[in-house]
């Protein structure tokens, strides 16, 4: 081969360049940057108190619930199973805490142990009725999701559980980084989660089942063991989130409205942060900028004073896009 042969062989500078912007624009965390930081801009010029320190660290703790619980279903969905009975279960852990801690009278850490547990199990019957029985994902943790909710109205009569005791509001009263516990223990889930995801066996496992369930199978990867921890951990984090929304609120009580129709910040961030609907695909960044994106549209279309009706509508365009992406995503990788 000759000089000429080998220069032409040789991809440019430029070449390279352009190659290298490819290939990160397709990964859906860079991706998503691009909106972002699209709308923050847009909504910054309509009203430059969009950057202002309070609108962006209630930014920051808002989003901190939804995002909490988005990385346990962007491992459960990853698999591809869903869960619709989060919100729900974040209502029920906090009525129950506050009925055991005020009507019982057991101490808090018991009280919160025991919510908990009753979250786990919660996740686990979702797992045993989606693996074992073979019911859809959607159906079971919906119904589930629905009798949670009726269960948490039961327990509380439609109302607010308190006075409660002052440790109860402890959590909820600190403020590591300026922001709240609910966040910075969000954020090192999302580190734990990402390293799961992408170092461990455990994320391989999941990525196999979500890909090709058969063929995890045949490898000797119990599918159903990984899906039902997912639940699981899932639910699990539901449940941490309710007890922390309910130790923010200005008077710390079970109230059975807490996380309330959530589910669409939820579902509609893990979606946005390129999670698939498949199975197979998805990160714990990506998650955390798309529940990000989420809060940012809602917050900015406040501060921009535009009609506050407009917040569902606009949310869901974004949901709609996203899922149309991935269907397309997973047509072509199916050719």
């Amino acid at each position: 081969m000759d000089v000429t042969t080998k220069a032409l062989a040789k991809p440019s500078t430029g070449q390279n360049i352009t190659a290298f912007l490819r290939r990160q624009l397709a990964r859906q965390e860079v991706a998503i940057l691009i909106p972002l930081i699209a709308l923050i801009a847009v909504f910054t010029l309509r009203n430059p108190a969009m950057l202002n320190p309070i609108t962006v660290t209630s930014i920051l703790r808002t989003m901190a619930f939804p995002g909490l619980i988005g990385m346990g279903m962007v491992m459960l969905m990853i698999t591809g199973e869903i869960d619709l009975s989060t919100a729900s279960v974040m209502s029920l852990t906090a009525v129950l805490a506050a009925v055991l801690i005020r009507d019982v009278g057991l101490p808090v850490w018991f009280a919160v142990v025991c919510s908990l547990g009753v979250a786990v199990l919660i996740g686990l019957f979702n797992a045993l009725l989606t693996v074992k029985v073979g019911v859809h994902a959607i159906l079971t943790t919906l119904g589930v999701g629905f009798a949670v909710r009726g269960i948490s109205y039961l327990f509380s009569n439609g109302l607010p559980i308190y006075p409660l005791p002052e440790e109860v509001g402890f959590l909820g009263s600190l403020r590591p980084l300026g922001t709240s516990v609910a966040f910075v223990l969000m954020l090192g889930v999302m580190v734990v989660v990402q390293i799961a995801l992408n170092q461990t066996r455990f994320g391989a496992s999941l990525f196999a089942t979500g890909s090709n369930r058969l063929a995890a199978d045949i490898c000797g990867i119990n599918t159903g063991r990984v899906k039902a921890i997912c639940f699981v951990l899932t639910s699990f984090l539901a449940g941490c989130s309710g007890l922390l929304y309910m130790s923010q609120l200005p008077l710390p009580s079970g109230d059975p409205i807490i996380g309330k129709n959530l589910e669409l910040d939820i579902i509609g961030g893990v979606i946005l942060g390129g999670v698939s609907f498949f199975g197979g695909r998805g990160s714990a960044i990506g998650t955390l900028l798309g529940v990000l994106l989420m809060q940012v549209v809602r917050t900015g279309m406040v501060v921009a004073r535009l009609d506050p009706w407009w917040q569902v509508p606009a949310l869901g365009v974004l949901m709609v896009a996203a899922a149309s992406v991935d269907v397309i995503r997973h047509k072509r990788y199916e050719r």
